[in-house]
């Protein structure tokens, strides 16, 4: 097969969600004996600034320039991707989330196979306009149900799919590596002697930030708060860190660096875990894969990376208010070699469970059903 991925900001860019799968699926398309177009954002990354099209490590790469806004530039490089496919000699075309998805009707009438995953509640993320997310979204995710083959990312988000729009949509989770990086010494591994709490998110409303650093001041705990992720310039985000001055918190901003990500994981003594949509969250995957105990907002879609893969709760929740968060964090601390255990045991399901491969053979499985359809 030739497949042809839109959707993320490229292979093999450092960052997460979208480009995670990039990273992991690429290589295993080609090991399999596919050939692999990706599309990527020209202005991302500094390596690639000026190149239109080129190999990496066999995988071809096909810049396209955007305006640089993310909603814009996002809108656009999805639109130019899938005119590039439309024309290309690909066989499916596999867009990654509805909101590049949008325009997979141009590949179809082309001839071309479409394979989406829709992903989760994008029509209540509010970082996109109304229009877009209560009109936009729900017709893409029509069109890649019914032009192509499309899956979900949860099981949950499944049973919203039959609810909200009465289709039945396949569901594939994420994965993770089933293997532990090993710790290393980074510059904040020793550098606070209680220790830290990790926030690793785009700081947003939806994704409670606010909500988990004045629980973290209230909890009155003597350990570190650092938060890892893209700091808007925004009257919210002001108060908010106005707030957290003098309160042993630490915003790191967006860290693109994923080796160095990684050794902050596991130098973290726990994940708070803010991401209140749904379904499955990548960055929940990766944590718990990594034995690092979670403290997280009480979703189903939370419950079923937390609670499913062993049929019980093996991690803290809190509910949507800052004492909640305040007497989680005090809970974990009391008893924190119990939840060290119990991530232990649940790290090593999902490694089993959500493995990169595990999760790879079963979208290779609907890929080459939908080709040979």
């Amino acid at each position: 097969m030739n497949i042809e991925i839109i959707g993320s900001r490229g292979y093999p860019f450092s960052y997460a969600s979208a480009e995670d799968m990039v990273r992991e699926f690429c290589p295993r398309f080609l090991r399999d004996g596919n050939k692999v177009t990706v599309h990527c954002w020209a202005d991302y990354d500094e390596s690639v600034r000026g190149v239109k099209e080129d190999s990496y490590k066999g995988i071809k790469r096909v810049f396209h320039k955007s305006p640089g806004g993310k909603i814009s530039g996002q809108f656009l490089v999805a639109l130019k991707s899938s005119i590039y496919a439309a024309l290309s000699d690909s066989d499916v075309v596999f867009y990654i989330f509805v909101n590049s998805g949008i325009f997979a009707w141009i590949p179809k009438i082309f001839g071309k196979k479409i394979f989406t995953n829709i992903d989760g509640i994008m029509w209540k993320d509010p970082k996109w306009p109304k229009g877009i997310r209560h009109i936009f979204f729900p017709m893409a995710a029509y069109f890649a149900i019914f032009i192509g083959k499309a899956i979900t990312d949860s099981v949950h988000m499944q049973a919203i799919y039959k609810k909200k729009f009465k289709v039945n949509v396949d569901w594939v989770g994420y994965g993770c590596s089933t293997q532990i990086i090993e710790k290393q010494e980074i510059d904040l591994s020793d550098k606070f002697d209680n220790g830290y709490f990790l926030i690793m998110s785009r700081i947003t409303p939806h994704n409670l930030t606010d909500l988990m650093v004045d629980g973290f001041i209230e909890s009155n705990s003597k350990s570190h708060l650092i938060i890892a992720g893209h700091t808007p310039n925004s009257k919210w985000f002001h108060d908010m860190k106005n707030r957290a001055e003098g309160k042993n918190i630490t915003f790191l901003g967006l860290v693109k660096d994923q080796d160095y990500l990684n050794q902050l994981i596991l130098s973290a003594k726990a994940y708070l875990h803010g991401h209140s949509l749904g379904g499955i969250n990548p960055a929940l995957v990766r944590i718990t894969g990594m034995d690092i105990p979670t403290i997280a907002i009480d979703t189903i879609f939370n419950r079923e990376v937390l609670e499913s893969p062993n049929d019980e709760l093996q991690a803290n929740v809190f509910q949507k208010n800052p004492s909640s968060v305040a007497y989680a964090i005090r809970e974990f601390e009391n008893n924190e070699e119990h939840y060290k255990s119990k991530a232990k045991d649940l790290g090593k399901t999902i490694r089993e469970t959500m493995s990169w491969e595990r999760i790879y053979q079963q979208y290779r499985e609907y890929i080459l059903k939908l080709h040979k359809s």
